[in-house]
């Protein structure tokens, strides 16, 4: 009787000791921001491809949606923004005609963080834009869904992700 409650006794600390080890693993998923340029002139082509990346070398770390606090990141982020000032500027029409502005992202080099990330397009698409007038201000703010396992958290985590913004204007 004595052994049994040994046992029981060390199962229930060894279980405790497994507990305490255990936390969020996508704590610590570390995407930051970098983009060459902000500026897209879309000219006679009517499309313009920005390749832009979230790694692990920027100033902040994307952190799934409302999981900020929990954090074990010296600087944990909700959200990545990305702000593109784009210009159409196209000879082979009517200096002021208007046309539609798409955005589409893709590419994206991680198969596992394009299932969990979330692209958010401000400013519209498709959105009128005017050629030759003043560049129109788009965001597209990234956010993080929990990964669903360890697995598609190790998939992510400190991994260079690039991905695409396609800009094309259709008259």
């Amino acid at each position: 009787m004595r052994q049994r409650n040994l046992v029981i006794g060390l199962l229930i600390l060894l279980a405790f000791v497994f507990s305490s080890f255990t936390y969020a693993y996508w704590s610590t998923v570390e995407l930051s921001e970098t983009v060459a340029s902000n500026t897209v002139n879309i000219g006679e082509g009517k499309q313009q491809i920005v390749t832009a990346s979230l790694n692990a070398a920027g100033t902040g770390t994307l952190v799934p949606s409302g999981e900020v606090g929990n954090s074990i990141s010296t600087a944990p982020t909700a959200s990545i923004v990305f702000t593109f000032d784009v210009d159409w500027n196209d000879n082979t029409v009517t200096s002021g005609a208007t046309g539609s502005l798409a955005i589409v992202v893709g590419n994206i080099s991680n198969a596992t963080a394009a299932t969990y990330l979330v692209f958010t397009i401000t400013g519209g698409t498709p959105q009128n834009i005017t050629e030759g007038a003043a560049a129109m201000t788009i965001t597209i703010t990234v956010t993080l869904t929990a990964p669903a396992n360890e697995t598609d958290y190790l998939a992510i985590i400190n991994a260079a992700v690039t991905f695409d913004v396609t800009f094309t204007v259709t008259p």
